[in-house]
């Protein structure tokens, strides 16, 4: 009668093992599908990163291109404010030492 009750826990364990494998099959089947759409959304990722690129590339080239004229315009703007400025002092000067 003592051997009964061993065979009855090791039927038990037998079927809870059972129970895990299928539990842990249907979670691997879970983690290889996640697995692939990971795969699939860094790949994409790469492409649209890869194709940025281009575009980034365009982008700096043209803010390139806007502060060289920046630049172009801060010299005119310069050369306008000496101007002024000239044209203040120039006559200012003339009446206060030939007068």
């Amino acid at each position: 009668m003592a051997a009964e009750p061993i065979e009855v826990r090791l039927a038990r364990l037998e079927g809870s093992y059972e129970q895990i494998d299928r539990r842990l099959g249907t979670i691997e089947d879970r983690l290889g599908r996640l697995e692939t759409q990971l795969d699939t959304v860094a790949a994409d990722l790469r492409r649209e990163i890869g194709g940025a690129g281009g575009r980034i590339d365009a982008l700096a080239g043209r803010v390139d291109a806007l502060a060289g004229r920046v630049d172009a315009l801060a010299g005119r703007v310069h050369a306008v404010l000496y101007g002024i400025i000239v044209a203040i002092l120039v006559p200012t000067a003339i009446r206060i030492f030939f007068q």
